[in-house]
């Protein structure tokens, strides 16, 4: 990677973490510059505006999560059951390492849906491939009603997120599991 590439991708982590804590519109350049240790000058070398900075960094971080949990499905080695729940293991490490501040995409969505198209796409982008993935995974599985259970527990999940963030209430974590896994499993010779 050029030492270019190093500085862009600086500036996008760095949006990243600050619009987790801050919100988008609450993140100003200002905070961006002194976090990323660049001026504003070689921000705008990079990104046109503020907001083309926020879509370039949810992009980037929609393909990181996408991967993630395709390396996930992909795992050969877990079971349906372990593969579904990875990301509630993952959440409990977030959340007891204080490195969860919500969902970046419910955020931006709540922030960008009326004012910013790009923005609000990507993030019902991510949330529909998402929702697709599960759904191709239960397919694969012969689990029954495989689309309208993998709405239903991504609704779930998404609703775990947006709690988790007000709350912090870790102990939620597995109780939405199980409900996550009930609503997959229910009527299924598999659990």
């Amino acid at each position: 990677m050029s030492k270019q590439q190093e500085k862009r991708l600086n500036i996008i982590n760095k949006t990243i973490t600050l619009c987790a804590q801050n919100g988008f519109h609450g993140t100003s350049m200002d905070s961006i510059t002194t976090a990323a240790g660049v001026s504003k000058a070689t921000i705008y070398k990079y990104f046109i505006s503020k907001e083309n900075l926020i879509k370039e960094a949810l992009s980037i971080f929609s393909d990181r999560a996408i991967n993630y949990l395709d390396n996930i499905i992909s795992n050969p080695t877990l079971t349906l059951e372990q593969k579904l729940s990875e990301r509630f293991e993952m959440l409990t490490i977030l959340m007891k390492d204080d490195l969860f501040n919500g969902c970046y995409f419910q955020l931006a969505y709540s922030e960008f849906n009326h004012t910013d198209d790009n923005i609000a796409d990507i993030c019902s982008g991510y949330k529909k491939t998402r929702v697709n993935m599960i759904h191709t995974l239960l397919n694969e599985n012969d689990i029954n009603n495989a689309e309208l259970k993998s709405q239903q527990a991504e609704l779930i999940f998404n609703g775990l997120l947006a709690t988790l963030q007000v709350t912090k209430n870790i102990k939620l974590i597995p109780m939405a599991k199980n409900m996550y896994l009930n609503v997959i499993f229910a009527n299924n010779k598999y659990y």
